[in-house]
C-alpha cells in the first residue's frame, strides 16, 4: 500500500487525481493536504509551472513529517495552466489568477477571450509539471502538454477552468466534451501524473 499525499485542495483537481491513479495497477491511500492536517501553503512565486509544483510539495512535505503515521507517505505537487502563442505563453503560471488573486473560472475566461478578440492565430497548449517527494526526500519531476487551440463559445459541462474554451483538433472536442477517460488520457495532467506514478512506483520498489 502507497500513501500519496496531495498538495492540493481543489475538489475538481483531486478528482481527476483519483480518476488517474484508479487507472494504475497499484493500491494506494489518496489524501489532499486539508485530510493531513496541512494549513495555509506559502505563496506560489515561482517563475516556472515546476517551481510552483516544488513549493507545494516542499510545504506539504514539511508538514507531513511531522505528523504520525504519515511519514511514509510521497508528496504529490502539480502546477499548470494554459499558454497561448499569441500572449507571448500567458496566462501560463498566472491562469488560476489570471484576472485577479481571486478570480473566478468564468472570470478568467471572460478576459481570455477579451485579450483574443479579432486575434486569428488561436494555438494553445495546456501544460502541466509535478514534483513528487518520496518519504526520504528525495525529489523527482515529471511533465505533459497537450496542443489546442482557444474557441469563442464554450462547449462541454464537464472539466473546469478553461476546458470549455480548449479545442483539442485531433478529438475534435473541447476539454469539457471529453469523458474523464479520454480526457485523462491525453490531459497534460494525466500524461504528467501517469509518468510520476511510474517514479513512484519504481522508487517504492527498489527500497532505497
Amino acid at each position: 500500500m502507497i500513501k500519496i499525499c496531495i498538495a492540493s485542495n481543489n475538489k475538481n483537481k483531486i478528482k481527476q487525481f483519483g480518476e488517474i491513479f484508479s487507472k494504475k495497477d497499484i493500491e494506494v491511500v489518496l489524501m489532499t493536504a486539508k485530510d493531513t492536517g496541512m494549513g495555509e501553503f506559502p505563496p506560489e512565486n515561482g517563475n516556472t509551472f515546476y517551481g510552483n509544483s516544488l513549493i507545494k510539495a516542499k510545504a506539504l512535505y514539511a508538514h507531513v513529517s511531522s505528523v504520525d503515521g504519515l511519514r511514509d507517505s510521497y508528496i504529490v505537487a502539480d502546477d499548470s495552466g494554459i499558454c497561448v502563442d499569441a500572449l507571448g505563453g500567458a496566462p501560463g503560471i498566472r491562469s488560476a489568477r489570471f484576472s485577479g488573486d481571486n478570480a473566478t473560472d468564468a472570470d478568467n475566461n471572460k478576459l481570455l477571450l477579451e485579450k483574443l478578440k479579432g486575434v486569428e492565430n488561436r494555438a494553445a497548449h495546456y501544460s502541466c509539471a509535478v514534483t513528487v517527494i518520496t518519504p526520504k526526500g528525495r525529489i523527482m519531476c515529471a511533465g505533459g502538454r497537450v496542443d489546442g487551440r482557444v474557441i469563442d463559445e464554450p462547449r462541454g459541462f464537464d472539466g473546469f477552468g478553461y476546458d470549455p474554451f480548449f479545442y483539442v483538433d485531433s478529438q475534435k472536442k473541447t476539454f469539457a466534451e471529453l469523458s474523464p477517460d479520454v480526457r485523462n488520457s491525453i490531459s497534460h495532467r494525466g500524461r504528467a501524473l501517469g509518468r510520476a506514478v511510474d517514479l513512484i512506483v519504481e522508487d517504492a520498489g527498489s527500497g532505497d
